[in-house]
């Protein structure tokens, strides 16, 4: 027992940080508390890229720091058995019991087909845009920074989608 103490300080003081996840019901729930954007990361148990950009991208403290105190992050399973209350319909996956594989409906009405895909969502649970494919945590800084401060709303090309890019200035890179 005098090992967890210090496994403890060790982790603090390396700045160990995790993203605290939640069910999207919880983060729906939380929004009308306290307004704030949502940021779903969606995932099958089978997926290589998923698991990658757990133990690379979300893993990183600065970039797990910045998801917890600018969104709510949820962790969603698009061929799990959650049921999910949204915009007043409910969705589940009816057919998990006969086929494993089976997809979520949620992520069927979102068009989730590729995984990992990131979902953001406005403050009132509307969503934003979906992000599909395996982010390193220099692409997912960019996403996360952009949509929390609001700057894709004057990216509406491609060439500014470039030049945002290009100049994008690493902050989250750290730890």
């Amino acid at each position: 027992m005098k090992l967890f103490p210090i496994v403890f300080l060790l982790f603090s003081a390396l700045g160990f940080s995790q993203v605290n996840w939640m069910t999207m019901n919880e983060a729906l729930e939380a929004q009308k508390k306290e307004p704030r954007k949502i940021l779903m990361k969606s995932y099958t148990d089978w997926c290589p890229n998923c698991k990658w950009m757990d133990n690379n991208a979300f893993a990183k403290a600065d970039i797990a720091k910045f998801i917890n105190e600018n969104y709510y992050p949820v962790s969603f399973n698009a061929e799990g058995s959650e049921v999910i209350n949204y915009k007043g319909a409910t969705y589940a996956n009816p057919f998990k019991r006969r086929n494993d594989r089976a997809q979520h409906q949620f992520a069927e009405f979102i068009k989730i087909f590729e995984y990992p895909t990131l979902v953001f969502f406005d403050e009132k649970g509307t969503i934003i845009n979906p992000v599909a494919g395996k982010l390193d945590a220099k692409k997912l800084e960019i996403y996360i920074t952009m949509l929390a401060d609001e700057t894709y709303k004057s990216i509406n090309t491609g060439q500014k989608w470039s030049d945002y890019q290009r100049n994008f200035k690493y902050k989250l890179q750290g730890k």
